[in-house]
């Protein structure tokens, strides 16, 4: 047995480089120091990755339901049911009738073949949008003309740092060794959560925010900094447009008003503002959560406003971190060229309901990368949506929820059981996944899955190589350059095209090529034009709905991936808890206008007093806190307004909070 080198695939920032060996007691791995940004160590779900590739859970033999059971098919009928079933619904509804539904559960440069196999069929169903990130994606494309971040290894150089929305020591925790180097070297390290979160043990000011203000939070900052003359005006009258028209909107939210809204008192403000305008450079770290409500893509805008008129982008330690799209365009893409292709497409948020007056309708589903069931919102009609396809076919290497309700399951390998390249929005790094031991049972990579099938329909025109020739050809515009198979054997590559310092030449990829505090393609994305920067509720909402539910994952899972536990905690503040009569390990029930659960409740002054937390992923009787959750569209980029919903609290049994 030989210890190779491989990388995490998992969604998540931190993107660990691991070398990995075949024991007899399952899969040995450890970390890679060979990797500048992780530096030797992994994480809980790194962990839980290899545990899960030796682990009895896997999925080891296609699959067929019989009834309410499944019975193992081999491989030659599994291709034949799901070709015939592809067959048949392009001849009674085209290629509509097909919804392929696809996120990035795992990620990888081969993990693309899926949707270029759905392409050759003409175009099918899909999703567009995000269910994550797109609203603070899309609101940093019209900002900056695109989205890009400074190495987390520029932190050192900021004076103070923001850690807005972000949790590092639980989601991030690769990044916390560059925040405690910074602050050893004098930075100033801010936390700004609705949640008194693991990370405020480590800063030296933490700001309680109400849930979804945070855009109202940076406008009534920039108020401050405007009205006291703390803006960069070099800076802004060299690379800013659109100031004027923002000068107009933080008018509206000076402090008193600021406080009223967000729940942080004007000094605090005033503090803040100042450390802004004067303790440069600064670097403000987003987090995720602040951007999942109906005002996310504006929240964002005003964030990056920020920063902008106080001077802190495209200089060393500061900037606004979100993600990066430096490896767009650089590989070759192994997708097939949209010409001649018309495939139909829903937003994430609102699959289901489409799915269900569609027309013509959808007969066939087919999920790789992702667990909807679970995972999606407005879970309850997800459910109507589910039943009401004819076939349901499954690719994954566990039994997730989505799967124990599918037709065919099909086993695939793990990132250990077959060579990938990972190359993610968060990593200036391009890492190798080497092939580490065989797949288990008769489990397969999915690239050679989609590669049969084409076979059987006719279309392998379209799936001319091997899984290694896939790589090779995805990596020939870097090869010329040294970025080849054989060097990253030898360990992780920085990405010759990824600067330092993101924006550093000051040329922004916006019409104007200034960054774009307003303009006429946000406007016309906005609607109106009117930015809502406090999510809207009726007085007759929260009157019945009084609290506001969050739902983040926890740092030893990945949304669904890795969960353990069966059931549901709520996490209540003392003055909520003691409110409804509620006492630690007391049962809850939680309620929206969409569905109901009952928790566990966990008392904690962490929580904000006006909200309920329930961590996202577990599940009961195959249903998670998504059936609490409407399909809502955030204002920009499509994206799934997960915390954009009020809920109420009662003892089970009881009518009313008492």
């Amino acid at each position: 047995m030989v210890e190779v080198r491989s990388a995490c695939p998992l969604n998540c920032p931190d993107s660990c480089a691991f070398w990995a060996e075949p024991t007899e007691q399952g899969l040995k791995v450890r970390g890679d120091k060979e990797n500048r940004i992780t530096r030797g160590f992994i994480c809980e779900k790194g962990r839980a990755l290899a545990n899960q590739a030796s682990s009895p859970e896997r999925l080891y033999f296609p699959l067929l339901r019989e009834g309410q059971t499944f019975k193992r098919i081999r491989w030659d009928e599994a291709y034949a049911r799901f070709a015939q079933e592809i067959r048949q619904t392009l001849a009674e509804v085209g290629p509509w009738g097909i919804l392929h539904h696809y996120d990035y559960g795992h990620n990888g440069v081969l993990r693309a073949l899926d949707r270029r196999f759905f392409q050759a069929l003409g175009g099918v169903t899909e999703p567009r949008g995000s269910m994550c990130w797109g609203a603070g994606y899309r609101a940093q494309e019209l900002d900056f003309g695109g989205v890009y971040s400074s190495s987390w290894t520029d932190l050192p150089h900021a004076k103070t740092i923001v850690l807005w929305g972000k949790d590092p020591a639980v989601t991030h925790p690769h990044l916390m060794p560059f925040l405690l180097e910074a602050k050893a070297k004098g930075a100033r390290l801010i936390a700004i959560n609705p949640l008194k979160v693991k990370s405020a043990k480590f800063v030296d000011e933490y700001l309680q925010v109400r849930p979804g203000t945070d855009g109202a939070l940076a406008l009534g900052l920039a108020h401050i900094l405007l009205s006291e003359g703390w803006l960069d005006l070099p800076f802004v009258r060299e690379r800013v447009l659109g100031l004027e028209d923002y000068a107009q909107r933080v008018k509206a939210y000076p402090p008193e008003r600021t406080a009223d809204i967000t729940g942080v008192a004007p000094a605090a403000l005033r503090a803040l503002a100042r450390t802004l305008g004067h303790e440069k450079p600064v670097s403000i770290l987003l987090g995720y959560g602040l951007q999942r409500y109906t005002n996310g893509g504006n929240t964002v805008r005003a964030i990056d406003a920020l920063a902008a008129v106080s001077g802190n982008v495209g200089r060393s330690g500061a900037g606004v971190h979100y993600a990066h799209q430096y490896h767009r365009g650089r590989f070759n893409s192994l997708l097939l060229p949209t010409e001649g292709l018309h495939p139909r497409s829903f937003p994430h948020a609102q699959i289901a309901e489409n799915i269900l007056r569609a027309d013509p309708p959808v007969q066939l589903a087919v999920v790789t990368r992702s667990n909807p069931l679970v995972q999606q919102p407005d879970s309850y009609l997800w459910r109507e949506a589910w039943q009401s396809m004819r076939f349901k076919v499954v690719l994954d290497w566990v039994m997730t929820e989505t799967a124990r309700q599918a037709d065919l399951i099909l086993p695939i390998a793990s990132v250990f059981e077959d060579e990938d390249i990972i190359a993610t929005s968060w990593s200036p790094l391009i890492q190798y996944a080497q092939k580490v031991m065989d797949p288990p049972g008769e489990a397969k990579p999915e690239w050679e899955i989609f590669t049969e099938c084409a076979k059987r329909l006719g279309l392998d025109s379209h799936f001319p190589y091997s899984g290694r020739e896939w790589l090779e050809y995805a990596i020939e515009p870097l090869a010329a350059e040294g970025t080849t198979l054989e060097r990253l054997q030898e360990g992780p590559v920085w990405a010759p095209y990824i600067p330092e310092v993101a924006w550093a030449d000051g040329q922004f990829l916006t019409p104007s090529g200034k960054i774009e505090l307003s303009s006429a393609l946000a406007a016309k994305e906005l609607g109106d034009g009117v930015a809502d920067y406090v999510p809207l509720q009726s007085e007759s909402e929260l009157s019945v709905f009084p609290y506001l539910l969050l739902t983040p994952h926890l740092g030893k899972a990945l949304h669904s991936q890795f969960q353990e536990d069966e059931g549901f905690k709520a996490f209540l503040h003392p003055q909520t808890a003691a409110k409804h009569y509620l006492w630690q390990g007391d049962r809850v029930l939680v309620e929206t206008a969409w569905g109901k659960l009952t928790a566990v409740v966990q008392v904690s002054e962490a929580i904000y007093p006006e909200a309920v937390m329930i961590p996202e992923g577990n599940t009961e009787q195959g249903l998670g806190v998504n059936r609490l959750i409407p399909g809502r569209l955030s204002d920009l980029g499509e994206s799934t307004a997960y915390y954009d919903v009020r809920c109420a609290l009662r003892k089970p049994g009881m009518v009313g909070g008492k």
